[in-house]
C-alpha cells in the first residue's frame, strides 16, 4: 500500500529515457504531478516542482518541451490570482474630475494659493468625492486634468482684459516713438513681498484660456495680485540704461 499522498492518486510510471519524445499520456501524468506538487506546497517555484517532477520519472526537463508548457500553465494561475486595480483616471468619472477642478479653483476665488496638500484635504474632506486619494494618487489626476505645478504669476486675473491688451498696443507704439527720437526712457517698476505666503509656485490650469473663457465655465483665471493675508512690503524703484536714478528707491509697508 502507498502511503504518500503525492502520488495516490496517480498512475504507475514508466521511466522515459533522457531526450526521448514525451507523448499525451505521459504529458498529462507530468501535469498530475505537477498538480499535486502545488496543491502539497503552494509556494513551490516552477523550477523546483520540474526538478522534483524530473527526478521521479528520469525525466530531462531542458529537453522537453512539457517544462515550457508547465511555465505557461503556473503563469496562468498566477494571473488569475492577482487583483485587477483600476488606475487613478479610470477610477475618476466625469463628475468626479470637475469636481476635483472646482476644488483648485474655489482656493483662487477665496484668495488662497492650492498647494497640493489643501487641494489634497478638501478633496478627502467631500463626502460627494467617492474616492479616497493618496497625495501620489492626487497629482496624477491634477497632471490628467491638465494643471501644471508650475512659478507663479503675478498679473493672470488681469493680464487678458482687453483695455489691458489696447493699454500694451498704445505703449509699444509709444516707446519705439521715443527711441526713434533718442529720448532717454525711464523704467519704474514694484514689486511686494507677503508676509504671510511663501510658496513660488502653484497649480495652473491649463484648459483656462482667457479671462472669458474662465467666465463661461465658471472657473477663475488664477491667483490675484497680490493674494493671501498678513503685511506685505511694497518696493518701488526708477531707472534707466545708466542705472538706477539716485534717489529713486521707496519701500513701505
Amino acid at each position: 500500500m502507498n502511503d504518500n499522498p503525492s502520488t495516490s492518486n496517480v498512475s504507475p510510471i514508466k521511466r522515459n529515457s533522457n531526450g526521448k519524445f514525451v507523448g499525451s499520456r505521459q504529458k498529462q501524468i507530468i501535469i498530475n504531478l505537477y498538480k499535486n506538487k502545488i496543491t502539497e506546497n503552494a509556494e513551490l517555484k516552477i523550477k523546483e516542482a520540474v526538478k522534483l517532477i524530473s527526478t521521479e520519472i528520469n525525466w530531462e526537463k531542458y529537453c522537453s518541451k512539457d517544462y515550457f508548457g508547465l511555465q505557461k500553465r503556473r503563469s496562468s494561475e498566477i494571473a488569475k490570482k492577482k487583483k485587477f486595480r483600476l488606475t487613478i483616471k479610470e477610477k475618476a468619472d466625469d463628475f468626479e474630475k470637475n469636481a476635483v477642478r472646482r476644488k483648485v479653483h474655489n482656493f483662487w476665488f477665496k484668495g488662497e494659493v492650492p498647494t497640493l496638500d489643501k487641494i489634497l484635504k478638501s478633496v478627502n474632506d467631500d463626502e460627494e468625492i467617492s474616492t479616497t486619494y493618496s497625495r501620489s494618487n492626487l497629482h496624477r489626476l491634477l497632471k490628467e486634468l491638465s494643471f501644471v505645478y508650475t512659478k507663479r504669476g503675478r498679473n493672470s486675473a488681469m493680464i487678458e482684459r482687453d483695455d489691458i491688451v489696447i493699454w500694451r498696443n498704445r505703449y509699444l507704439e509709444t516707446i519705439r516713438k521715443y527711441r526713434n527720437e533718442g529720448r532717454t526712457i525711464y523704467y519704474t517698476d514694484e514689486t511686494w513681498v507677503n508676509a504671510g505666503e511663501c510658496t513660488s509656485k502653484t497649480w495652473v490650469d491649463q484648459t483656462v484660456k482667457n479671462s472669458r473663457d474662465a467666465f463661461l465655465k465658471g472657473l477663475s483665471t488664477g491667483a490675484k495680485n497680490p493674494t493671501g493675508k498678513g503685511k506685505r512690503l511694497i518696493i518701488v524703484h526708477i531707472g534707466s540704461e545708466q542705472g538706477f536714478v539716485h534717489g529713486g528707491l521707496l519701500s513701505f509697508e
